[in-house]
């Protein structure tokens, strides 16, 4: 189980889905199947224990505040090595 918002460098997968760890957000892809049988039980479980652990993380914390990697892109220009 990932730390929700504590660092930049975890990860975790349930199923086909892939949770990575940052600590401005948490982002998650893929997909899962969740079946109705003993591993669609185990599997909706630790994604519950997921969602609960990021919900409880951001209530410690100032949502209020602006988020300073809310996005993958630089401040910054760069010359076109192309050009």
């Amino acid at each position: 189980m990932i730390d929700p918002f504590a660092n930049n460098h975890q990860s975790m997968q349930v199923g086909n889905l892939v949770i990575e760890n940052q600590t401005d957000k948490v982002t998650i892809y893929g997909d899962i199947d969740i079946t109705r049988d003993k591993t669609g039980r185990a599997a909706i479980e630790e994604l519950h224990q997921l969602t609960s652990a990021i919900l409880n993380a951001m209530d410690t914390q100032n949502l209020d505040a602006p988020s300073n990697d809310n996005n993958d892109r630089s401040d910054t220009t760069i010359a076109n090595p192309f050009l």
